[in-house]
């Protein structure tokens, strides 16, 4: 099967819809006009289904509301929901994000993300109308360790699997520490997102060339941009919240390097890649920055947002490490194929602020206080 031709093609169906980026995601299908069957865990949550009800009544096209655990998805709790559907957008992942369900251990997190993730794919076979799925993977399954051939400055590609070729990725997190002990890091107990992600987007891509239901990836690195509702102050919108409080973003000294993709950027192009002809079966798009500005040092980041909010005390004292380089990687091809114009720097994190001030989820460090 093939990409789908729009809204006329039938519902499509979201899994993590109250997320950060499904519900991103819900929005842009809804305001192109999509009936959604928005899949959440607790459809009784207000503080979750507020705005993706909000989202409904803008339209012009709606959301429908499931219930359905993620956890649960070999037991085919999808299977009525994706029944008609004609694509279907996998966000959801057990990230230990809501404090509500406590965190995770590294075996659920993985779980919730290969198993969960077969899950999803039977379900989408057992509804046989289901022409794509849209697959929420994540940079880590892209960035990793570097070796030889790997240069500090790698410009990091849809090539890359963990850093490197997927053969050797054993090798590649197999650490030695000053004592001479080894480690071998490629497991579920030290690197259970990463290796969940990687494992799930390659099982998906198989059982593609196997059904025929197109699978498709987006791989996300430090999502920002508006958040809808309090739940989403999480992950690294949080950390900006913290700087703005005042704050070290919890770095404790110590700073990173950043690669910001818009969470509007990202939402953009499941939708594009729904509809591409260009994707096809194992297709994966980096949603990273679309070039150096995009690439800041946590002091440059900082920096930024002093400008962006002069009447702020960014971090008050708190000074990163200077850094020398830069986690690059860039969205070059969803621009050049999908035909992605990606938000400014600027612009998401002047958005990302705003809200957090909207939602009275941070107390700004005001200079004058």
């Amino acid at each position: 099967m093939t990409a789908i031709s729009g809204p006329d093609a039938g519902p499509v169906a979201v899994t993590g819809a109250s997320g950060f980026i499904g519900s991103h995601v819900v929005k842009n299908l809804v305001e192109a006009g999509f009936t959604v069957r928005a899949c959440v865990r607790d459809a009784s949550r207000g503080d979750k289904m507020a705005y993706l009800l909000a989202i409904s009544e803008v339209g012009p096209g709606n959301v429908e509301l499931f219930s359905c655990d993620l956890l649960e998805a070999a037991n085919g709790v999808y299977d009525q929901v994706f029944a008609g559907c004609a694509a279907v957008f996998h966000v959801a992942a057990d990230l230990g994000t809501d404090p509500k369900y406590g965190p995770p251990t590294a075996q659920m997190t993985y779980d919730s993300l290969l198993a969960a993730t077969a899950g999803v794919l039977a379900s989408c076979e057992r509804a046989k109308t289901v022409q794509r799925v849209v697959y929420t993977s994540s940079s880590a399954a892209v960035m990793g360790p570097g070796a030889a051939d790997r240069p500090a400055d790698h410009i990091y590609t849809e090539d890359d699997w963990a850093g490197g070729s997927y053969e050797s990725l054993a090798e590649r997190y197999t650490a030695t520490n000053r004592r001479g002990e080894v480690f071998e890091n490629w497991n579920v107990a030290r690197s259970a997102y990463a290796k969940g992600k990687l494992d799930a987007e390659k099982f998906a891509y198989q059982f593609g060339e196997r059904s025929g239901i197109d699978v498709v990836s987006v791989c996300p690195c430090h999502v920002l941009g508006p958040l809808m509702g309090a739940p989403h102050n999480s992950v690294w919108q949080q950390r900006i919240g913290q700087f703005m409080e005042g704050g070290n973003g919890g770095f404790s000294g110590s700073g990173q390097d950043w690669n910001i993709i818009d969470v509007r950027d990202i939402a953009e192009t499941q939708r594009l890649l729904a509809t591409s002809a260009v994707a096809t079966n194992g297709s994966r798009y980096l949603m990273v920055a679309q070039d150096e500005s995009g690439e800041p040092t946590t002091s440059e980041l900082l920096d930024t947002l002093g400008q962006l909010f002069p009447e702020i005390d960014v971090a008050r004292d708190f000074q990163p490490p200077a850094s020398a380089t830069r986690l690059r990687a860039r969205c070059t091809k969803a621009i050049t194929e999908l035909g992605l114009k990606p938000h400014s720097v600027n612009d998401t994190l002047r958005d990302t602020v705003n809200s957090l001030l909207a939602l009275e989820v941070i107390t700004p460090a005001l200079k004058n206080d």
